[in-house]
């Protein structure tokens, strides 16, 4: 039989995980992805060097898991099954707006870290393959599932999910760029972007 999980060292693990992610961030916002050290992190954390590597093999893991809890990858499976029971564009537009401003507050270690991701082969590809990959097969299965219910019109699912998710990381990139007009709306941009999702730019009726 499968041991038993204790909730109570889950919650521990849990928020030691958390007390070294944000311990990272806050180093990495400062002194960027490679001037960063583990000693540092430990430091901030108030933990010993050691006890990082009992939850985090290297920094990229770190780096994983801090881009993975911005985007809240944990709560998605809820978000969406209440967005297809209610106001959809409602609940859609909330969730990007979440998202979008947990980015905006950490924007400096956003700013640090997405180049490294982009340049490191080994960390580019642990990015797709640990965060990427997941949130499009787990946003293909929620769409495809509505698609056959009738809820959502027949397309090409995975281009469609990637289409959405490559604007969602295209605005990110403009943003660490310093688009201006991006950064002057930015708070405009869940509505923005559900109103594409949603109308396209057809013409309403009448015009």
């Amino acid at each position: 039989m499968p041991a038993t999980q204790d909730p109570i060292r889950e919650q521990l693990v849990a928020a030691r995980r958390n007390q070294i992610l944000d311990a990272a961030a806050k180093v990495f916002a400062e002194k960027g992805f490679h001037r960063a050290t583990t000693k540092e992190i430990a430091q901030v954390a108030g933990v010993s060097e050691g006890t990082i590597y009992n939850y985090f093999a290297n920094k990229g893991d770190l780096v994983i898991g801090i881009i993975t809890r911005l985007a809240k990858f944990d709560q998605l499976d809820s978000e969406f099954a209440q967005a297809f029971q209610s106001d959809a564009r409602g609940l859609l537009t909330a969730i990007f707006r979440d998202r979008t401003g947990r980015i905006e507050q950490n924007m400096e270690m956003v700013r640090a870290v997405l180049p490294e991701i982009l340049i490191s082969p080994e960390l580019r590809e642990r990015f797709y393959q640990q965060f990427v990959l997941p949130i499009a097969e787990f946003i293909e299965k929620n769409v495809q599932a509505r698609v056959e219910m009738g809820y959502l019109e027949a397309a090409n699912v995975p281009l469609t999910v990637r289409a959405v998710q490559g604007m969602f990381v295209g605005l990110l990139i403009l943003r660490v760029l310093g688009d201006k007009p991006l950064q002057a709306g930015w708070d405009d941009m869940p509505e923005v972007v559900m109103a594409l999702i949603f109308d396209g730019l057809r013409p309403r009726d009448g015009e």
